[in-house]
């Protein structure tokens, strides 16, 4: 069994290394059928029964037809690099004309931009570590009535409710 297998295997090493071996890519390749009918009969006979292989020799084939469009593509002229930079100069020489007529001071901003949020930054932490270590105000001191109604151990008087209230209004008009 394992004589087949490596039979097998070996058959398809030979198939693959043919394809990568293959003139055909000087050929106009469009199908995997036109490289199969350049193949040699035992590379055709076992491309029909493994399908690893066809699938292989297709993905060969439309590799190398994606590769020749790319390699294909137009070369740019002489002309190129000299009008790129031409249209460089003249979108700077646009921008000095801009900063030259009042907008140097916008263009002065990003240079600053740093160094303005470094200062900010630090005037931050500056006023957060102020607030922190401000003290508190001291709570406001209480006058000698409230010392001699309270003690120390004696529950807080209760809220009057509304019939004490009351009470207390009529007992004042009599």
């Amino acid at each position: 069994m394992s004589s087949l297998l490596g039979n097998e295997q070996s058959r398809c090493d030979r198939f693959q290394e043919w394809l990568e071996d293959s003139q055909a890519s000087q050929s106009a390749l469009q199908s995997y059928e036109i490289l199969l009918d350049e193949a040699p009969a035992e590379h055709r006979a076992h491309a029909e029964i493994c399908s690893d292989c066809r699938d292989a020799a297709a993905d060969m084939v439309s590799l190398r037809n994606l590769l020749r469009e790319a390699w294909d593509a137009p070369v740019p002229g002489p002309w190129f690099a000299p009008r790129v930079m031409a249209t460089i100069a003249a979108q700077e020489a646009e921008l000095s004309r801009q900063s030259s007529r009042g907008m140097a001071i916008w263009l002065a901003v990003p240079r600053f931009a740093s160094r303005l949020s470094w200062a900010a930054a630090a005037l931050l932490i500056c006023t957060c570590t102020w607030l922190y270590e401000r003290p508190a105000a001291a709570p406001p001191a209480q006058t000698a009535a409230a010392f001699t109604t309270e003690h120390l151990f004696d529950p807080p008087p209760a809220p009057p409710n509304h019939d004490d209230v009351l009470v207390s209004l009529n007992e004042k008009d009599q």
